[in-house]
């Protein structure tokens, strides 16, 4: 028998995978050849080494979707002190909307009263930037769309504020009660900065095996092959 057939069919032993010739002449041929004993004793002490070495080894539990999810949710909920102050931001922004809607003087004057229909959708826009606020806080994710949002609203109103301001036609507590947004779009844009990106699943990251020595890495198809210093 050829010492390579003899080898590849040692090998398959060794993995437990059936061997391509009779057992009976590959124990013969082992008899007989001495290098292939020296071969055969020196990968089954591997195969033993190995083996032993991956049994020793911690076991790491991988991380699934499900765990990513809750680590997720747990970062999410893990408020700030921006979130924090955005969150108060939008609750006070949501106290004067309603203030306002009740007909409780906030500033406005000039025909602006409980009947009017401009100051209903004055009402209804400081309630939903107070809402957006909120959820931005609870959900950073909307932080970028609500940050540009409020810096166009806010540099627009600045342009109105200063004009009305310099005609008599709004009062100082009216100017004030526009801080909350102003506030709000600086604190919208510092959460979407400091926000993280989403990126890809985290992987759990495999082990990596020391090999004995004389063993060199390499991939084989089907079992071992029959060459010296091969990783058994």
């Amino acid at each position: 028998m050829d010492c390579e057939v003899a080898r590849e069919a040692l090998s398959a032993r060794l993995d437990g995978e059936r061997e391509p010739v009779p057992s009976v002449r590959v124990d013969q041929h082992l008899d007989e050849c001495a290098a292939c004993r020296e071969w055969f004793d020196q990968v089954g002490l591997q195969a033993r080494q190995l083996r032993r070495l991956v049994e020793s080894r911690p076991v790491i539990a991988p991380v699934g979707p499900i765990g990513v999810q809750r680590a997720t949710r747990r970062r999410r909920f893990a408020l700030s002190w921006q979130r924090w102050a955005l969150l108060g931001v939008g609750a006070a922004q949501i106290v004067l909307a309603v203030v306002q809607g009740t007909g409780l003087d906030v500033g406005l004057h000039h025909g602006m009263d409980g009947t009017n229909h401009l100051l209903h959708e004055s009402t209804a826009w400081s309630v939903a930037l107070g809402v957006a606020m909120v959820v931005a806080a609870l959900w950073p994710a909307a932080a970028a769309g609500l940050a540009g949002v409020l810096t166009a609203f806010v540099a627009v109103l600045a342009v109105y504020v200063a004009v009305d301001a310099a005609s008599g036609a709004v009062t100082l507590g009216r100017i004030l009660t526009h801080l909350p947004v102003v506030l709000g779009a600086v604190l919208a844009a510092i959460v979407w900065r400091i926000t993280p990106a989403p990126g890809p699943t985290p992987q759990a990251a495999e082990p990596d095996i020391v090999l004995p020595d004389n063993a060199s890495r390499g991939r084989r198809r089907g079992h071992l092959w029959p060459t010296d210093g091969s990783a058994a």
